[in-house]
């Protein structure tokens, strides 16, 4: 039996690392910025990544997820006094994105097999002056979330 196994499941393990390798060099060449970059394009193609933004003067980023997942987290950043626009595209992966509590987020979505939810302030809860970041979402047989937290610092912080 196992002789008859063996050589489709190498077959399957060699097809899915192939993918793996490749989709991870397509990711670090479509990527751009680090954590203090204003600008930033984040991609996860068959992996996963966390991205915290420490930007001073945060004014556009993009995130691709194929077959992947990406934790972004904006608490650490300041907009733009502008605002700012994150673009959310999620093929067959998820995408979480973490904004802090005092931020006005505008969210635009489309889906197609897949979903985008919201749990951000409510607009009339904050402050006119509020910054405002501008969110495209888009979810194809993918997910993403958008959602409001506060920045946990644990005792090593202080």
């Amino acid at each position: 039996m196992w002789h008859r196994l063996r050589r489709p499941l190498l077959s399957i393990v060699a097809i899915q690392l192939s993918a793996w390798i490749v989709g991870q060099i397509l990711a670090k060449r479509f990527s751009k910025g680090d954590e203090r970059s204003d600008e930033f394009r984040i991609a996860a193609i068959f992996g996963g990544k966390k991205f915290q933004s420490h930007a001073e003067h945060l004014r556009s980023g993009s995130v691709v997820v194929s077959m992947g997942g990406i934790d972004l987290d904006l608490r650490g950043a300041t907009l733009d006094p502008a605002g700012a626009s994150i673009d959310l595209n999620a093929t067959m992966g998820g995408v979480k994105l973490t904004v802090p509590e005092g931020w006005a987020v505008i969210v635009e979505t489309s889906a197609l097999a897949g979903g985008v939810e919201v749990k951000v302030t409510p607009a009339q809860d904050l402050p006119d002056d509020a910054p405002t970041l501008h969110v495209r979402a888009v979810a194809r047989m993918g997910g993403a979330l958008v959602t409001t937290g506060a920045l946990v610092t644990t005792g090593a912080d202080h």
